[in-house]
């Protein structure tokens, strides 16, 4: 796993190697509408443990991890046992991926969230 640090300002979107980014295009949408940029990369780990090494890799501070389980997002400075948002059977929930993908960027401006049931929230 590649342990360099993105110095430019990215959220970055980690995923396992065989999940493809067309699935995940509504998050890059979501976070691109916001006006932020976003890296697509994949690795190898769990959601958790990707979510985590994109947030602290992340000039941004965030970042969001996927496997086939679930889609999570996170800050660099909370645990990384923990989430700020999670998602699971998320292909099938378009919209929701595509919220996730604006409250990411909110999260780097410090905007206000937009809410969905669908989103899981830790705290």
């Amino acid at each position: 796993m590649d342990q360099s640090i993105v110095s430019k300002p990215t959220i970055l979107l980690y995923a396992t190697e065989h999940i493809s980014e067309d699935i995940l295009k509504p998050v890059l949408y979501g976070i691109e509408e916001e006006g932020l940029p976003v890296v697509f990369e994949s690795h190898s780990g769990t959601h958790m443990t990707l979510a985590d090494l994109a947030s602290r890799n992340s000039a941004l501070s965030v970042g969001i991890g996927v496997d086939d389980e679930a889609i999570v997002l996170t800050y660099k400075n909370i645990p990384t046992d923990q989430f700020i948002y999670r998602l699971t059977g998320y292909a099938q929930y378009p919209d929701s991926l595509r919220t996730l993908g604006v409250n990411a960027a909110r999260l780097v401006k410090g905007n206000p969230f937009v809410s969905d049931e669908r989103l899981e929230v830790a705290f």
